[in-house]
């Protein structure tokens, strides 16, 4: 039977009482299984919720709290403090950044969607009114779920407690200690496997169940699963030696494991090897804008038919992120998504090559003189002759564009409908014009704004509030997870293995490939500068800085403060006062960082379980 479901509609939670009670059920609930279980209609309806954006914690729906998107080198964010808190360095388990009726408190979240999953497993059979099928199908995908929801815990928190049933009433205060790092993974894997094997859906019915997951979906995590786990913050991390259990087992793995790369990489080419999928490319001979549409269709477009790169996309509605994130003269808000200016240098210049130090652009202020491909006549130079991905990623200082405006009368519009990003301070978009939320870089995220994207409250409910796919994870991403494992793994000897597929990823945005020999050091640095740059503001780099473990120390990746424009200076686009470097965000990230704490309320209910290191 098909299920009819449209999950991103749901808005109905069943929260426990208390944050410290992440494990307990409530007993009203559980003395109304057997009525929610003999009813396929009810039975749907908990289903459903697995996937319900109150446990998935969804980027875009959340974007202006959640620290995977802010709290990295790539924004220069302030507006939180939720966010601040993290990103500067503050955060403990008793100064928390649980936000006020967000429930960003990802312990006891994820924990929450776990136990869902397992009350649905554990009582699915009872609902005989379903079909064999559709019950079978919908076990594999619950536990997928709950694996999922499981790693993102283990990602956030480190080794975590494994919870595999309900508690009954009788054990609902028993503690419980964390499980080691390989028991963890194990785990997960088992499950994910389990799940493909007995009903994982293998394709989508995308009118009836959009945004679900699939077997290559839950591939693809594999593989983001096993590259995390094979990376230096998890793999014989000797930092972590002192971090045990009350009984003294140790929780992280203190021997480097090799084989856990070859592992990564195999686990990987699993997902590129499905004929489902291929990534997104704009068709030979494409103009550079073209090119530019096709990277933003990535993010932003639902259907195999349409866009075989999305593995797994999770349905977001614009309105918000868009109304965030554009420059004010579209919306008024003047893009309090703001971008670290260091971030937006690291974009390759439109040859492939790496882009001169922020120093040189700002030593010898100079600007254009013509129109070029993504800029028109005087844009600084920092902007003009970029790669594709540049102009499709970010809204910059005088930037043509043509999303439509509130008031179709503006003047500032030309001939043709568009209109300037003016984020110098006397601009539309600038700070001395603009009311509320003020942008603090003089850069905002164009990432994941469809390409059909109206402003206009009037005559854009279609596009105002469409649910784009918020990348889950893409091909793209599997790409290049494969081409660092290899290297890893083989170095030099499989370096055109890992060519072909890093160059597959440039190429199709529209850049020369690297050619030649390379040692094994400097393909890692080739790799991970491409992962910033093509998986920016997916969410990807807060984890990758993260498992590298180079976000600390003197020269640490999240460990400096984030620089912009001026934006309390400006006249026009050519102002020299305006193109002045200027510290817009205090960044810190220390040792104790790399794991989320665990509230200290929580730890001194469960006596087994022990807090992350350092805090």
């Amino acid at each position: 039977m098909k299920k009819n479901i449209i999950y991103f509609l749901l808005t109905s939670l069943l929260l426990l009482p208390g944050c410290a009670d992440y494990l307990d059920q409530d007993p009203e609930q559980l003395n109304s299984m057997d009525k929610i279980f003999s009813s396929d209609i009810e039975t749907r309806k908990w289903y459903n919720r697995i996937y319900s954006s109150d446990f998935m914690v969804t980027e875009m729906h959340y974007s202006g709290q959640i620290p995977y998107f802010w709290c990295t080198d790539e924004s220069a964010y302030t507006m939180e403090s939720n966010v601040r808190n993290i990103s500067e360095g503050k955060m403990s388990p008793d100064n928390y950044y649980g936000y006020t009726g967000y429930n960003l408190y990802f312990f006891v979240r994820y924990y929450q969607a776990i136990r869902h999953c397992n009350l649905f497993l554990e009582n699915v059979d009872r609902c005989l009114s379903l079909g064999e099928v559709e019950r079978r199908s919908m076990k594999a995908e619950a536990r997928f779920m709950r694996a999922f929801y499981h790693f993102q815990l283990l990602r956030l928190y480190g080794p975590i407690p494994i919870v595999d049933h309900s508690r009954s009433a009788s054990e609902i205060s028993m503690n419980q200690a964390r499980n080691t790092l390989e028991e963890c993974v194990a785990w997960i894997n088992n499950e994910i496997d389990e799940a493909c094997e007995n009903g994982m859906p293998t394709e989508r019915n995308e009118s009836l169940e959009l945004g679900l997951p699939t077997v290559g979906a839950a591939r693809a995590i594999q593989s983001r699963m096993a590259l995390m786990v094979a990376s230096p913050l998890f793999n014989g991390n000797t930092v972590y030696k002192s971090w045990t259990n009350k009984d003294g087992t140790v929780l992280m793995p203190q021997t480097y494991d090799k084989e856990l790369w070859k592992k990564a990489a195999d686990a990987a080419k699993v997902v590129i090897d499905m004929p489902e999928y291929e990534l997104h490319r704009a068709p030979e001979g494409a103009s550079f804008d073209e090119i530019v549409d096709n990277f933003r269709e990535i993010t932003t477009t639902w259907g195999a038919d349409k866009n075989k790169e999305m593995i797994w996309g999770y349905p977001n509605s614009l309105q918000w992120y868009a109304m965030c994130a554009l420059p004010a003269r579209w919306y008024g808000w003047n893009g309090r998504y703001s971008l670290a200016i260091g971030m937006v240098n690291d974009f390759f210049m439109a040859d492939g090559s790496v882009s001169r130090p922020l120093e040189e652009w700002f030593a010898d202020k100079q600007f254009s003189t013509e129109d070029g491909n993504g800029t028109i006549a005087n844009t600084f130079w920092m902007f003009v002759g970029r790669e594709p991905r540049f102009y499709a990623s970010i809204h910059f200082p005088n930037q043509r564009l043509s999303y439509a405006y509130p008031n179709e009368s503006d003047s500032y519009q030309d001939e043709d409908g568009y209109g300037i990003v003016d984020f110098w301070y006397t601009g539309l978009s600038g700070n001395g014009n603009t009311p509320g939320d003020k942008n603090t870089s003089g850069f905002s995220v164009r990432k994941n704004i469809s390409l059909d994207y109206c402003s206009n409250k009037q005559q854009s409910t279609a596009t105002r509030m469409l649910n784009v796919p918020f990348p889950v994870i893409r091909l793209g991403e599997v790409y290049l997870n494969y081409a660092e494992a290899m290297n890893e793994y083989y170095g030099e000897a499989e370096q055109k293995e890992v060519l072909y597929y890093l160059n597959q990823i440039r190429t199709r945005a529209g850049i020369p490939p690297y050619e030649g020999k390379y040692t094994q050091d400097e393909m890692r640095e080739m790799i991970r500068h491409e992962r910033k740059v093509e998986l920016a503001w997916e969410c990807n780099r807060y984890f990758d800085v993260k498992r590298w473990f180079i976000a600390h120390g003197p020269d640490g990746a999240f460990n400096h403060d984030e620089y912009g424009l001026d934006m309390s200076r400006g006249e026009s686009a050519t102002d020299p006062a305006f193109f002045t470097l200027t510290k817009v965000a205090n960044k810190r990230f220390d040792i104790q960082h790399y794991f989320l704490p665990i509230k200290s309320s929580e730890v001194m209910l469960n006596t087994q379980l022990v807090q992350a290191p350092f805090y």
